[in-house]
């Protein structure tokens, strides 16, 4: 009996001196666990100042169709200078040669008027003339092989596109717009005109 009231006397002294020591702690405030001071009741916490408003749904859909149609306009715009391009060239292929068979036409008009005089002049030899014919065919020829034709003309009606009035007669026979005489042979170049024919005109009757 006597040691149990020793020990409950040892046990109350210790709990006596514990709750001295914890008297003696300063007293800690109650916050946070990072320090900082929590924001008072009411208070709103400050929020992130929202982005510029995005525009309607329906800008941006117009927006999209005028770029589309836009680059659509532009696509047949390259179209069209392509086609335009790819039809000059052809062009230039099929007739590069105009220009200069035009420019050869007067040799050949005067190749036959030296034949034609040629024919009449017996003191022209044999071989001379043979000769200009053999040219004169070499041309012809060289002319048919680039597409160059003669434009019929004596006896047809006259025709504008091919033909080339400059003198008209009452006399002739045939039908009144006719051609009766040719007097400068007009050619073709594949579909384009490389000269008109000149012609005489059987006069319109009024």
């Amino acid at each position: 009996m006597e040691k149990e009231k020793k020990e409950r006397a040892n046990t109350a002294e210790t709990a006596g001196e514990a709750a001295v020591d914890r008297e003696d702690l300063p007293e800690k405030s109650p916050g946070p666990a990072t320090g900082e001071e929590a924001p008072e009741a009411g208070e709103s916490a400050e929020t992130v100042p929202a982005g510029p408003e995005a525009e309607p749904a329906s800008d941006w859909e117009r927006e999209k169709e005028e770029l589309i149609s836009l680059v659509q306009r532009k696509q047949a715009d390259l179209d069209n200078f392509r086609r335009i391009s790819r039809m000059k060239e052809e062009e230039i292929r099929a007739y590069g040669l105009f220009n200069f068979l035009e420019k050869l036409l007067p040799v050949l008009d005067n190749l036959e008027r030296a034949l034609a005089t040629a024919h009449e002049d017996e003191s022209v030899p044999e071989s001379h003339l043979k000769g200009l014919l053999m040219i004169q065919k070499q041309l012809q020829q060289l002319l048919e092989q680039e597409g160059v034709v003669e434009i019929e003309a004596a006896g047809k009606q006259f025709d504008p596109h091919l033909h080339e009035a400059v003198m008209q007669t009452a006399e002739g026979e045939g039908e009144p717009g006719s051609v009766v005489e040719e007097l400068q042979k007009g050619y073709l170049y594949k579909d384009r005109v490389l000269r008109h024919a000149k012609v005489k005109v059987l006069q319109v009757q009024q």
